[in-house]
């Protein structure tokens, strides 16, 4: 589950860390149908270790269970 606060690895490199920041929804518009509204959900990390260490990164909730695992305390 998704929680601010929580530590979550990258599936397939156990050294890359993330903290969970924030989780929000942001509302995807179709410019040519302004009636046209999907809402997505969000994810917002700061990598704690690893190449990219201090970023920050926001993904989609879709993408961020298929590439990272939250680690349980």
């Amino acid at each position: 589950m998704i929680k601010v606060g929580k530590l979550a690895k990258y599936k397939t490199d156990d050294t890359v860390l993330v903290e969970i920041v924030s989780t929000y929804n942001k509302a995807d518009i179709d410019p040519n149908c302004p009636e046209s509204v999907a809402i997505i959900g969000m994810v917002k990390v700061v990598y704690i270790s690893g190449s990219e260490q201090g970023k920050h990164r926001a993904l989609s909730t879709r993408n961020f269970y298929h590439f990272w695992e939250v680690i349980n305390d």
